[in-house]
């Protein structure tokens, strides 16, 4: 029988590369579709690796000073020819309403007010470098059954940074949540898998008390183990852990399925037939790789869990008063880049492998000297046992597929198990009600800011260019009622991080240090929150540096910037006067106070 826990998987689950049951009570940020492109197109580009302008790019990679400017309607760019020569290319700036439309063009925003639930809003937003992008996010809301114990929300946030294709990022957009969702099934209806991870084990239900009065075994209470923290957060691991295996073997599994079948496809006739289609479809989300970084709020039990695969970053700000009517926000990170360049994450990779490898498995900063992050979805080449990708290759598409990295020995390299971070968001909450949700944007005052706390999700093209404290206070100082053009130390002034004081932090500096300047070089005006960050970490009250930067076409534009995607979460104290049940979810549109209804 189907848990009573978790009303939305009634049933069996559907299959992998499919979108979550149709019958889930799910709310999803609305995103641009991306344009599909016939298989053959999406072997040549998604396997096939860079092109030979793409490695150009990358080799050459400059910063914004490279930009020169021309007049004010043009300007031009360094560039290098297929056959080595320099030179330079010019390009039409967009107008200050072209630039606004750009940046404004994938944005949303979404009023909350359900009962028990912490939310109060939450905004998204996405900017391509890339053609197609290849990030991805997602939003979902699951209620738990109203027989449980425990009610509230399960709410999931997840950005997603794809490399190498846009496959494994939009299939993890569709289907993680499911797989989370699955797991923490289990873990409430108090699943021998996880009722064995408690310390001390619970007595045998044959041996309890009640039985001993002639109950039967099963009428003993099983405890409550979402309570436990290290077991939630082992759920979610479990979860990655079982959809990067689906990703991984599923070709290996269709090709085995084909030869026992006798139906591999005959490479010498040419086309594609169906089951080389098929074979796309699953080859593809396992060569093309992703981050990921998925926020879980229980709100039955107050408590964020944030799981990070990768080098997407979260952050939350946390509103402390100083008792005279105002305050600052605390930086508190959620997360640390899992990349060859944080020590502890070298140190782990290497633990796994022979002493002969330790020179070898991470190599200027990369996994075996190519791959940035040492965790990913996908990523099957730093996965597979030596000889699989070639033998997929001359099977589905030979030719197309880049062989093994230098020195691969010992697979896999890569994992796609996060590390989890939870957060009780009881601790420090001020006892004072939530405000309606009409009233939190714009604030006369800084002494009341609409939410005590707030979370910041986003892929590294945003954390390329600002820090964690300057996030923060970017949002923090929104929320507060800042306006207007202003300097970063104004902007500073309104936060705190302890991380600085305490040392440096893997995840806090800006990887690619922004130019910008003296003077005022942030600008709040946007009300939409992601945007206001994707505009600022370009340039802010820099307009023409965020004009130049949004001109310059892909892929040239990876150069200069990487894709940008962004959700804003803000958290204040639990309604208890909301809407409940399947209301309660609003679009906000820009220029209206009331929030409109959305279409569910």
């Amino acid at each position: 029988m189907p848990s009573p826990r978790l009303r939305p998987f009634v049933g069996s689950l559907r299959p992998l590369f499919t979108p979550l049951q149709p019958q889930l009570r799910r709310y999803s940020t609305p995103s641009t579709p991306v344009a599909r492109r016939s298989l053959v197109d999406i072997a040549l580009i998604g396997v096939a690796g860079a092109s030979a302008v793409g490695w150009m790019v990358w080799r050459n990679r400059t910063k914004e000073e490279e930009v020169v400017e021309g007049d004010a309607a043009s300007f031009t760019i360094p560039v290098l020819a297929q056959t080595g020569t320099p030179g330079t290319k010019t390009l039409t700036r967009l107008t200050p309403s072209e630039t606004n439309a750009r940046l404004k063009e994938n944005e949303a925003s979404f009023a909350v007010q359900r009962r028990n639930n912490p939310v109060i809003r939450y905004d998204t937003n996405n900017l391509a470098s890339n053609s197609p992008i290849e990030d991805d996010s997602c939003c979902v809301i699951l209620e738990r059954d109203h027989s449980s114990k425990v009610q509230g929300d399960l709410i999931f946030f997840g950005v997603f940074d794809g490399h190498g294709g846009w496959q494994t990022s939009r299939l993890l957009s569709s289907s993680l949540v499911s797989y989370v969702a699955k797991e923490l099934d289990l873990v409430f209806r108090g699943s021998d898998t996880y009722l064995s991870l408690l310390d001390p084990k619970p007595t045998p239900s044959g041996s309890s008390l009640w039985s001993l009065f002639g109950g039967k075994s099963n009428d003993a209470p099983k405890p409550q183990l979402d309570v436990h923290d290290p077991i939630m957060q082992q759920a979610i691991k479990n979860a990655f852990g079982k959809m990067d295996q689906e990703i991984v073997s599923a070709p290996i599994r269709l090709l085995e399925k084909l030869q026992k079948e006798g139906k591999l496809p005959d490479m010498k006739q040419g086309g594609i037939g169906i089951e080389q289609s098929e074979a796309l479809n699953t080859l593809l989300p396992a060569l093309s790789g992703s981050c990921a970084l998925l926020a879980f709020l229980d709100a039955g039990r107050n408590k964020l869990h944030v799981a990070c695969t990768g080098d997407s970053r979260a952050v939350m700000g946390v509103w402390v008063p100083d008792g005279q009517g105002g305050g600052q926000w605390r930086v508190e990170p959620l997360s640390e880049d899992q990349t060859g360049r944080n020590p502890s994450e070298v140190a782990r990779v290497q633990s796994e492998h022979p002493a002969n490898e330790v020179d070898t498995v991470i190599s200027r900063g990369r996994v075996l000297g190519g791959l940035e992050p040492t965790r990913a979805f996908g990523d099957a080449r730093y996965k597979w046992p030596p000889g699989t990708q070639q033998k997929l290759a001359n099977a589905f598409h030979p030719g197309s597929v880049r062989g093994p990295p230098r020195n691969y020995h010992t697979p896999p390299y890569v994992t796609a198990t996060p590390e989890v971070v939870t957060v009780d968001l009881s601790a420090e909450r001020p006892k004072r009600a939530r405000k309606s949700i009409g009233s939190f944007l714009p604030v006369s005052s800084p002494e009341e800011p609409p939410a005590t706390r707030f979370i910041v999700l986003a892929t590294d093209g945003l954390y390329d260019r600002l820090d964690n404290q300057e996030i923060v206070s970017l949002v923090g100082a929104h929320l507060c009622g800042l306006r207007g053009d202003q300097t970063r130390q104004a902007v500073l002034s309104n936060s705190v991080d302890p991380t600085a004081v305490s040392g440096p932090h893997n995840s806090h500096a800006p990887r690619q240090q922004p130019t910008r300047g003296e003077g005022e070089v942030f600008t709040f005006e946007d009300g939409n929150l992601a945007t206001h960050l994707i505009r600022n970490s370009l340039g802010g009250a820099k307009r023409e540096q965020v004009s130049v930067l949004l001109s310059v076409p892909a892929p040239l534009s990876r150069r200069y910037r990487d894709d940008i995607t962004c959700t804003v979460i803000l958290l204040g104290d639990a309604s208890k006067d909301g809407e409940g049940g399947s209301g309660g979810v609003y679009r906000r549109e820009e220029g209206f106070e009331t929030p409109l209804k959305a279409k569910l």
